[in-house]
């Protein structure tokens, strides 16, 4: 036995010898090394088995220490595997059947390893068998991976199958849906079983494009968020909105359907466009009708304002022509309040910082009411030590528009005793100052205080019947108090009266404010000017205005006849209405401005009813130089033709 032993070792040797001798042997035993691949031969008739290298080193053995034969080979192999690897060696001896297992096989140190091996019979001449030969091959790190990528996939359906969203993971192709996909889709997880099918039955004819998409998203790693329509089993279309990321696990979709998303989407689009609508219908509708009430209050309160001025009035008349100023001023006054408030609204108020006198502009305010309040037989008190005796800066503007409405609503409500008006320095605030107006008035019930400052609010429904008023200027108060970073409040008691308060920061100023000068100190000598009005009662206001202070003044009625006059004369300045029939101000000014040399440099001042922002930054735009609001206040329109006509402005634009 043991020289058969040594004959086959040598044998084997010398085919070992044979086959790897020289540099092609040596290559090859790289090769098979490098791809982790050994082979082996059992020869038939002498029952000789060849293992290569890579063959010796899986098993853990020295080529030059242990010849190997069928017997030896099989006891490697685990105890339960023996069984299967000698049947399959057997048949492939004795009926030349091809053959392929794996088994696992103990090392020489023990260790345990997965291997496969293949093998196929060859025949001699004759055309019997000759030989079993094959490969070998350690799998055990391939399958180890290939049970950590089921685990992990196994993990990854479980993950998915429990999301709230509809999952999708893709892999080679294949589909793994969970329930929530089943849902949105109508589908089962068998009827969704490959991408093809994916887009056949959930795009329809639309298959090519969303395919094409598909593609387009992968190649560029699937960086949007991609919304598109479905169609589901049962016929129903879905919006769903696709999230996806590519792993080497294979891609994964997150899914949502959000059709009543959409749904809630479209509607709160379209709902945001008819406010819109409704907001551009308010703006328009405030413009005209602002516009077309200060027209006519143009007339009343200016014809009323020259009737006053006259000295030959008897005493009925002049109280009569009072009476008109005093209600068309009041008349004016809820116009404004009206356009102050959607202003704020808006967001669109903005607060001045100018230095003025804060006694004065509470003494002013406070005179202004004085009259009304004397015929009531109410006293109105002022106390104002706490002031500075310098000046402040602030919006004097908003904070005596906060002062007026106080002061008028507590004259309103109250019949006797006392309006009191207190302004002081806040404690712990050298630059915050408190102003509250008290009345011995009618009061306001517990429950109203709340909502006293909001808009339309009043204490009950007969108030604005009993003694007038919009229900704003509460509101309008409280919203210029705080853009202008103060605070307002209330306190009330029925039939006792009520004290509304107010406090907002107003730092010293440095320089005194220059006073405006009064229209009767104003003469502006030799000027002409053109006036420019459709209502023929605005254009004998004006011109009689002008007139008064030397200056010569032709008219116009519609931009055609401004255009024409222009062109015709050279004016010093012109006073252009907007609204106009025939050619409106604004496309005047644009076709004046556009006729060149010293016509088209005349300043332009838009004399009109519209004052809103946005109106008149267009009038700016267009080439208008100033604004002028109507009803006209004397003083300011000529203050502002003063300015524009001054003789260093005249000379630049005569140039």
């Amino acid at each position: 036995m043991t020289e058969q032993r040594s004959a086959r070792a040598d044998q084997g040797a010398a085919r070992r010898a044979g086959v790897l001798g020289g540099s092609p042997g040596r290559l090859l035993a790289l090769a098979e090394r490098a791809a982790g691949l050994g082979y082996w031969r059992i020869s038939l008739p002498d029952g000789l088995l060849f293992w290569s290298d890579e063959v010796y080193r899986i098993h853990g053995l020295d080529p030059s220490t242990f010849d190997p034969n069928t017997d030896s080979a099989l006891s490697f192999y685990h105890p339960d595997d023996q069984a299967t690897v000698a049947e399959a060696i057997g048949r492939a001896r004795e009926q030349g059947e091809p053959f392929e297992f794996e088994a696992r096989l103990t090392t020489a140190a023990g260790d345990v390893r997965q291997v496969m091996a293949r093998g196929v019979c060859e025949r001699g001449p004759d055309g019997a068998l000759a030989e079993v030969v094959g490969v070998f091959q350690d799998v055990t790190e391939r399958r180890n991976l290939e049970a950590i990528q089921r685990a992990s996939a196994e993990r990854l359906a479980q993950i998915i199958e429990r999301l709230p969203a509809g999952a999708v993971h893709v892999q080679g192709g294949v589909l793994s849906l969970n329930a929530e996909i089943e849902r949105i889709t109508g589908y089962s997880r068998e009827e969704l079983p490959t991408l093809d099918v994916w887009f056949r039955v959930l795009y329809g004819d639309d298959i090519g494009k969303m395919r094409r998409r598909y593609e387009q998203a992968r190649a560029a790693g699937f960086r949007s968020v991609v919304r598109n329509v479905i169609r589901r089993k049962d016929g129903a279309e879905r919006v769903v909105e696709f999230r996806a990321c590519y792993e080497a696990i294979g891609e994964l979709w997150i899914i949502h359907d959000i059709t009543e998303h959409k749904r809630l989407e479209d509607a709160l689009i379209e709902a945001k466009e008819r406010a819109e609508a409704a907001a551009r219908f308010k703006t328009e509708f405030l413009a005209n009708m602002s516009h077309e009430i200060r027209t006519a209050l143009t007339a009343i309160i200016g014809f009323s304002g020259l009737l006053l001025g006259e000295a030959g009035l008897s005493a009925n008349e002049r109280r009569w022509t009072a009476r008109i100023d005093e209600a068309s001023r009041a008349l004016l006054s809820i116009v404004n309040d009206v356009l102050d408030f959607s202003k704020l609204e808006a967001g669109s108020i903005e607060i001045a910082s100018q230095p003025f006198d804060l006694r004065g502009l509470v003494e002013e305010t406070a005179a202004l009411l004085a009259g009304q309040a004397a015929g009531k037989g109410v006293a109105l008190e002022v106390d104002v030590d706490a002031a500075p005796d310098g000046l402040v800066l602030g919006d004097a503007d908003r904070l005596r528009q906060v002062l007026l409405n106080l002061v008028s609503n507590a004259v309103k409500f109250t019949n006797r005793g006392a309006v009191t008006v207190q302004v002081w320095r806040e404690a712990g605030g050298a630059d915050r100052f408190g102003f509250s107006v008290s009345d011995t008035g009618i009061g306001i019930p517990a429950q109203a205080l709340d909502v006293v400052f909001e808009r339309f609010a009043q204490a009950d429904g007969s108030i604005s019947r009993r003694f007038g008023g919009t229900g704003l200027g509460l509101a309008i108060c409280k919203r210029l108090v705080d853009a202008m970073g103060g605070a307002i409040g209330v306190e009330s008691k029925v039939g006792i009266g009520s004290r509304f308060w107010f406090a907002i920061d107003l730092p010293p100023a440095q320089a005194q404010a220059a006073p405006v000068e009064a229209a009767a100190a104003i003469d502006l000598g030799a000027l002409r000017i053109l006036v420019v009005d459709d209502a023929e009662a605005n254009r004998d206001l004006v011109s009689t205005l002008l007139r008064a202070a030397g200056v010569e003044v032709d008219l116009a009625a519609n931009g055609v006849e401004a255009v024409e006059a222009v062109k015709a004369t050279a004016y010093d300045l012109v006073l252009m209405d907007v609204q106009m029939p025939v050619m409106d101000g604004v496309q005047a000014t644009r076709v004046i401005r556009s006729l060149g040399g010293a016509a088209a440099e005349a300043p332009i001042v838009a004399l009109s009813a519209n004052v809103l922002a946005e109106q008149v930054a267009s009038y700016r735009r267009a080439g208008m130089d100033a604004h002028l609001g109507k009803p006209i206040n004397p003083a300011e329109l000529l203050a502002t033709i003063a300015g524009l006509t001054a003789e260093p402005g005249r000379d630049r634009r005569r140039a």
